[in-house]
């Protein structure tokens, strides 16, 4: 007979959820440590879900404690099997990525081969100037300014707007192309500055310049550039051209017109025409004096009147 009897799981509220004895059960289990069993109708609950309490096999009516090294492995197994099957798992997944990685890896290589961005106020002239001496057959180029000479045998062909015409920088430029043997021809607008040499490489130039050497992209660029070439004018000799100069000066307000419209800035605009901001404000001053204008909203509202083809 056991003499511990308090009533059944006396002061333990414990369910199956518990991870921890509350305070009875680790009161109760130092009594049981001390006097080697327990009544088990007095068993607090917590100590027999979390394995502390065990019944032995000669007496049903007690239960003895268990080592709680014992008792945390047993609770622990489970989930140690879990983590296993967890860290399999990851291993599986990361095995599997391996080639994924390195087919990215080759792949990044290779395409940042095809794209090669510099910047610099020194490298970039030096760069370009390499890609013209490197042409083989074929130079195209889109408002160039450095003046490499191009290779003997290397067909040049380049595009300027039609206020490089009037400008006289840019004219010496067209004229330096065409006595080397180049064609020169201009449109009316022309957006960045571009360089491709045997239709294998193409520079984007802005601040810095983009080495593309991407076979669609660069295919692509030649096939903008063939089709701008057909629909620019070419420049007329020097004698012609003073008669086709009033022709453009016109052709250039009119670019200047249509932008004004449009909301562009002066700044914008002389990008976009590849002119000065101080020839655009003429353009305009001159275009607000035609139409007595008063303001830049008002001058744009009377252009597109006027205008209204534009």
């Amino acid at each position: 007979m056991h003499d511990d009897a308090q009533g059944p799981e006396a002061g333990c509220r414990c369910t199956d959820t518990a991870r921890a004895p509350c305070a009875e059960g680790l009161s109760r289990y130092r009594a049981a440590v001390v006097k080697g069993c327990l009544p088990r109708v007095t068993a607090p609950h917590c100590l027999v879900h979390l394995g502390l309490l065990t019944p032995p096999p000669d007496d049903p009516d007690v239960l003895v404690p268990v080592s709680p090294n014992v008792a945390e492995s047993e609770l622990l197994q489970p989930v140690r099997e879990l983590l296993d099957a967890q860290q399999d798992r990851l291993r599986s997944i990361s095995a599997g990525f391996s080639p994924v990685h390195a087919i990215y890896r080759a792949a990044r290589r290779e395409s940042q081969d095809w794209l090669t961005v510099v910047d610099g106020a020194d490298a970039v002239p030096v760069l370009l100037e390499q890609a013209v001496r490197g042409c083989r057959s074929e130079l195209m180029a889109v408002q160039p300014t450095g003046g490499t000479p191009v290779p003997a045998g290397v067909t040049h062909r380049a595009l300027f707007p039609h206020a490089a015409r009037t400008h006289a920088a840019q004219r010496r430029r067209i004229q330096d192309i065409e006595r080397a043997g180049g064609s020169v021809r201009t449109l009316q607008q022309l957006t960045g500055r571009l360089l491709l040499c045997d239709r294998s490489v193409a520079y984007l130039v802005d601040q810095g310049v983009v080495e593309i050497r991407q076979p669609a992209v660069v295919a692509h660029l030649a096939a903008v550039f063939d089709d701008t070439w057909e629909r620019a004018r070419p420049v007329a000799e020097p004698a012609a051209a003073r008669v086709r100069e009033p022709l453009i000066v016109d052709e250039v307000r009119r670019a200047v017109m249509k932008l004004l419209v449009s909301g562009l800035t002066d700044d914008a605009i002389a990008r976009r025409l590849g002119v000065s901001r101080r020839t655009v404000a003429g353009h305009v001053a001159a275009l607000a004096r035609d139409l007595g204008s008063q303001s830049r909203a008002q001058l744009g509202y009377l252009i597109a009147r006027a205008e209204p083809d534009l």
